[in-house]
């Protein structure tokens, strides 16, 4: 007798900004029933991901703005999900395409009110220190969001600007540089305050740190516990391996794409060249089996997930943050 296979957590997606530009497209592929996934390793390798109510435990949004799939929550509601909304109150000079801070915080109340507190997640991230961006406003920016967030959801998450490679110059260029940990402190015991004041929850996102002392667990972004409490599907207890040491999120399968998120924050990790991000959303279509093409000659195709490797979904890809 064969075993069944365990439903998938689907990540829609740390790479790129589904709600914000591809709501159409994610809603279509709802409808079809399946995506197809490149392996961002290899080319010509595909994952068609089954997204049928039975097979997808929970789906986990990531965005900046969720305007474009607010008109589409009723027809979400036979599946299970929650989402990770960021709000920062950076400006147009590290966010050039996210709205303005009290529009963000409106809609984020506005989703609550209709999905459930417990069911949209506050990101504080990523925190960064400069010139314009000093401890004092990071202080000042947070305790106003959070006042304002108090009752609309049950939790918030931070963490901490990781520098990669790609990019340094422009991180440079806005004199952003190391950070100083006593900070870090100061600012993580400032958060734990105003959460705690507004009842929310607050957790670190693969941070190194030990913040217990101010009440600061680490977090999992793709939560299990969550997962179970909301679809009643337990996942297996074990780590995703293909993201980062300090990450403690469950396995999933993230259907977005590098190079293909219009946000264009200064601070992005998924986007690497900012002509491939316009040349990549040109060719997206709505009715695309992909996020962005099309299948090609050469492709190999896995329709099928053998029952041993599904709870290594994710390594289907490289790290995402």
């Amino acid at each position: 007798m064969g075993s069944e296979v365990q439903p998938l957590v689907v990540s829609a997606s740390r790479r790129t900004d589904i709600p914000n530009y591809y709501a159409p497209w994610f809603l279509e592929r709802l409808r079809q029933g399946y995506v197809l996934v490149r392996n961002v390793r290899d080319h010509r390798k595909v994952r068609k991901v089954d997204l049928s109510v039975e097979a997808v435990a929970c789906i986990v949004f990531w965005t900046k703005n969720p305007a474009p799939l607010v008109e589409y929550l009723s027809h979400l509601d036979s599946h299970r999900y929650y989402m990770h909304y960021t709000i920062t109150g950076y400006g147009s000079d590290i966010e050039p395409r996210i709205p303005p801070i009290g529009e963000s915080i409106d809609r984020f109340r506005r989703i609550a009110e209709h999905i459930g507190p417990q069911r949209i997640i506050w990101r504080y991230d990523p925190i960064f220190f400069n010139a314009t961006y000093p401890l004092e406003y990071h202080m000042e920016i947070f305790a106003r969001i959070a006042a304002q967030l108090g009752g609309y959801t049950t939790r918030c998450v931070f963490s901490f600007l990781d520098r990669y490679r790609h990019l340094e110059a422009t991180l440079d260029s806005l004199g952003i540089g190391p950070f100083r940990e006593s900070d870090l402190h100061t600012l993580a015991q400032h958060i734990s305050q105003h959460c705690k004041s507004n009842g929310m929850e607050v957790q670190s996102c693969a941070e190194p740190y030990d913040l217990s002392s101010y009440g600061i667990t680490h977090g999992a972004c793709i939560d299990a516990q969550l997962v179970e409490k909301l679809s009643g599907i337990a996942l297996p207890e074990k780590r995703d391996r293909s993201q980062r040491p300090d990450c403690r999120c469950a396995p999933s399968i993230d259907i977005g794409m590098y190079n293909t998120c219009l946000n264009l924050c200064s601070y992005c990790y998924a986007n690497h060249n900012t002509q491939l991000v316009h040349a990549n959303y040109a060719k997206a279509r709505s009715t695309s089996e992909f996020i962005v093409g099309a299948r090609e000659h050469g492709d190999v195709i896995e329709e099928k997930i053998p029952v041993a490797t599904q709870v290594q979904l994710s390594l289907f890809g490289a790290h995402d943050e």
